[in-house]
């Protein structure tokens, strides 16, 4: 499929985009958008929203027929996704894509993270995503009620995880068990929903910049930096184009960097393939050397908790998790590290 890109043409249809006041979800509405593609976006901030159709109508020509509007509300909660699916269709717009962007990431150690981050991470990381959807096909169910399952007209859900889904490790577990989750969800949708004509994708994306990744950095512990190792985090647009060009090549288990696909390779089980024979061997030598790079992963987070109690034995009362937070690298004095975070892995509303 990597020759063709006839599999995402979203010239002269509509796209609706949750988690669209920054980062990615802004980045591929401007990028849809010029390819005249109606786009409506979502997310709680209305000033925030306001802000990004006034930069995407002054940086993109208008198009021919395109439209860009927004609807402000909180998708983590049930009753205020399906309230915009009843704004979405009483305009008479049936969306063609429904891309689900919206998360945050706080990088701390779990006996670091508070009741409010936890529940947080629930919603905004999986809740967002699975009540627009389910309420969306509710609604799209209740509007086509005379119609036979496989005559609806073709739909496409794309979801946004996490190569944290494939390799999830200390410091994310706010974050990674949602994506993980998310993933899931796109196995089960892509059977349940595609005998109605939906496609269903996911995607999987690596570092990239944004005002999440700069925010992330400030509470990340350093055994999670340091588990990462050094990587170059691409733009905002570089990962939306990115996207959209393996959407246009009809991949629906999409990554944006070699090792996110070397990555999911690990955890290919019931997923679209991307280059599948190559994946197979790929995963083939995972299983050989999955054991011995664990052990290396252990023996680390063991020296760094070693450190933290020798440190916190010297000093007193100090416990381990203050420890942590003296190490973390970057972050400026008076900075609060348990404000709200979005993450480069995903981008927030």
């Amino acid at each position: 499929m990597w020759f063709s890109k006839s599999h995402f043409k979203p010239s002269g249809k509509t796209a609706v985009i949750v988690g669209a006041s920054q980062g990615l979800g802004t980045e591929l509405a401007l990028k849809l958008y010029e390819q005249n593609c109606s786009v409506i976006l979502i997310a709680r901030t209305t000033a925030n929203l306001q802000k990004q159709i006034s930069r995407i109508e002054a940086t993109v020509c208008k198009p021919a027929t395109a439209t860009l509007s927004y609807i402000s509300g909180d998708v983590s909660k049930y009753s205020e996704a399906a309230r915009m699916w009843d704004e979405i269709f009483d305009s008479n717009v049936d969306p063609d894509y429904i891309f689900c962007c919206a998360g945050s990431s706080i990088p701390k150690l779990f006996d670091d993270l508070t009741s409010d981050e936890l529940a947080g991470g629930i919603g905004i990381n999986y809740g967002t995503a699975l009540n627009f959807v389910h309420s969306g096909f509710k609604k799209i169910k209740s509007a086509n009620s005379t119609t036979l399952y496989k005559d609806y007209k073709p739909r496409h859900v794309i979801f946004f995880s996490s190569v944290l889904a494939f390799y999830p490790f200390i410091g994310y577990a706010q974050y990674a068990p949602m994506k993980s989750a998310l993933m899931s969800l796109s196995v089960i949708l892509r059977q349940e929903l595609g005998p109605y004509n939906f496609r269903v994708s996911c995607a999987f994306p690596g570092n990239f910049q944004s005002e999440g990744y700069d925010q992330e950095e400030l509470t990340k512990p350093k055994i999670t930096k340091t588990i990462e190792g050094a990587s170059d985090a691409i733009t905002a647009a570089e990962c939306a184009d990115l996207i959209l060009d393996k959407l246009g090549k009809g991949y629906d288990t999409i990554t944006t960097d070699f090792i996110g696909w070397v990555l999911g390779c690990s955890v290919l089980g019931v997923l679209p393939r991307t280059w599948s024979v190559f994946q197979i061997l790929v995963s083939l030598i995972f299983l050989m050397v999955a054991p011995i790079g664990n052990w290396v992963v252990y023996r680390d987070v063991l020296k760094f908790f070693e450190s933290a109690a020798s440190h916190q034995s010297s000093v007193g009362d100090n416990s381990i998790g203050d420890r942590v937070s003296e190490d973390i690298d970057g972050v400026a004095s008076g900075v609060d590290s348990r404000s709200d975070a979005t993450t480069n892995r995903k981008p927030s509303n």
